[in-house]
């Protein structure tokens, strides 16, 4: 159900669709000035959010985590690496129309492998049944992929999740039941302050493992990074879910 919600409040408000319905809002009342008003601001936003200076703008003020160093590896005590969920690939068909993990999801997976053939640490993937899709669990998958593809055998995984908060609580109870207390935090950069917040609030001593940067401001901008970007207003929405996200969960 908070998924569901989560999904619905993300289609109302953040691009495209806030901005959509704005304008639908104007065209409705245009025969007033409220309504040309909505419809210029509508098309003022949809061009704000489609360029690549907005996107990169939000994911910087987002990445705040720098990438894990080989001192921090080397020095920082750990008990496991946590991989964190995202969105899978439903019903891939050159895998047998079974789901598997989604372009984000690989970066992580592979990062993680990385960290547990250098650490020697075990991966605890976490991630549940999202909407109810799949006869698979999203951790399910990935310990499948860690042992097929990347040689990393998984024992543990926290299957129920639905979302971060959810990540960090069932990942910290199952820690308690093995004696963990502190972990490598795998996700991906723009995600990781609200995940860090999550784990933290519920017992856990995180060491943030970032992947997957898009934040690029000091290598400057061109005027294509303020022209509308098809790529740019998928970047923005994802920051401003992180952005609302941190909102709700500073309020728990």
């Amino acid at each position: 159900m908070e998924i569901t919600t989560t999904q619905l409040v993300d289609s109302l408000l953040l691009p495209p669709g806030g901005p959509l319905i704005l304008g639908v809002l104007g065209l409705l009342l245009i025969r007033v000035g409220l309504g040309r008003k909505l419809l210029a601001l509508s098309i003022l936003l949809m061009w704000v959010f489609s360029m690549p200076v907005t996107e990169d703008l939000l994911m910087t003020g987002l990445e705040k985590y720098p990438p894990l160093t080989e001192i921090e590896l080397n020095t920082q005590q750990a008990d496991a690496i946590v991989l964190l969920g995202t969105w899978r690939y439903l019903n891939a068909p050159e895998y047998g129309n079974k789901d598997t993990a989604g372009p984000n999801m690989l970066m992580r997976l592979r990062y993680a492998a990385l960290l547990a053939k250098k650490t020697g640490l075990p991966v605890i993937p976490s991630g549940g049944f999202t909407n109810n899709q799949g006869d698979e669990s999203e951790a399910r998958i990935y310990a499948d992929i860690l042992r097929d593809e990347y040689g990393i055998p998984v024992e543990h995984l926290e299957t129920r999740s639905q979302n971060t908060w959810e990540n960090a609580r069932y990942t910290a109870q199952l820690m308690k039941k093995l004696g963990m207390q502190k972990i490598f935090l795998v996700t991906d950069a723009a995600h990781m302050p609200r995940a860090v917040y999550a784990f933290e609030h519920n017992g856990v001593q995180v060491t943030a493992a970032p992947t997957g940067f898009f934040s690029r401001s000091k290598q400057g901008y061109t005027w294509l990074d303020f022209m509308p970007n098809p790529h740019a207003v998928s970047g923005t929405a994802y920051a401003l879910h992180e952005y609302l996200g941190r909102f709700v969960y500073s309020m728990k």
